[in-house]
């Protein structure tokens, strides 16, 4: 019986200290998950380095055209055009003019060429200086056919010189060219730096 009691005895206080470590261990990890949460629960998410920048800024992070490129580009050319001595000389005859699709001869296939022609529609219409007709219109006086074309430069570093060149030519009806103008936008890129590792 003796023997019995002992055994008895020696699981209940096995049990008892297995159980007081068992609660030491649960109370540590209960007291780690609630810091833990807290610490998120309090942290600050951080504010991101953004600024705000001018509508009209020709600032790059590369040497792809961008909304103020186009912009500049429809803006220029077409006024050349405007004020060129051919269509000064125009006065108020207003002749009908296609404005044909501009044709995308760069090596970026991606440049919205119809924000390009949108503009250069707008600029046009809001001259009044000619009556803006369809592409499939039979009868008009004149038709610009306008083009972008790009070049490429790469230097041994790894410096990058892009060239876009945005062109309009006017024809009259028969054919002949009366009129040419352009514009070049250059853009270029450094060397690319190289990222310092975690130990260097």
């Amino acid at each position: 019986m003796k023997n019995v009691f002992f055994i008895r005895n020696l699981n209940v206080n096995g049990a008892n200290k297995v159980s007081r470590i068992s609660g030491i261990k649960l109370a540590y990890v209960v007291s780690f998950v609630s810091f833990s949460l807290l610490m998120i629960a309090g942290s600050k998410p951080a504010l991101a380095d953004v600024k705000m920048l001018d509508k009209n800024s020709r600032a790059h992070l590369s040497t792809a055209l961008t909304i103020a490129d186009y912009t500049a580009f429809a803006e220029v050319v077409t006024g050349k055009m405007l004020s060129s001595r051919l269509v000064s000389g125009w006065g108020e005859k207003r002749p009908k003019l296609v404005l044909s699709a501009l044709r995308n001869n760069t090596d970026d296939e991606g440049i919205r060429m119809a924000d390009v022609y949108d503009r250069i529609t707008e600029v046009v219409l809001n001259s009044g200086v000619a009556r803006l007709m369809h592409v499939s219109a039979d009868e008009f006086d004149y038709v610009v056919r306008s083009e972008m074309s790009s070049t490429r430069q790469y230097g041994e570093k790894g410096q990058e010189l892009a060239f876009y060149k945005l062109e309009l030519k006017m024809f009259t009806i028969e054919g002949e060219m009366v009129g040419q103008w352009s514009d070049v936008l250059p853009l270029a890129r450094d060397k690319k730096k190289k990222k310092k590792g975690f130990f260097r």
